[in-house]
């Protein structure tokens, strides 16, 4: 068995795909992230009836905001 390594140049344009593919990965995370959060704030909102919440003011006080 050899142990030679393959040497090639380094392709600028499979670096330009490897960064848009990567780019495009923390978009879509971004992207589910945000759904995920919005799920939980339907499910919040259908567990809470209706109910009036925390006022932003409250809630800043008492998070020592």
């Amino acid at each position: 068995m050899s142990t030679a390594t393959l040497k090639t140049k380094p392709d600028p344009d499979v670096d330009k795909q490897i960064r848009r593919a990567k780019a495009v990965l923390r978009e879509l995370k971004a992207t589910l992230e945000d759904l995920e959060d919005r799920r939980e704030l339907a499910a919040a909102r259908k567990r809470n009836g209706g109910k009036l919440g925390t006022p932003l003011r409250q809630a800043a006080k008492e998070l020592g905001l």
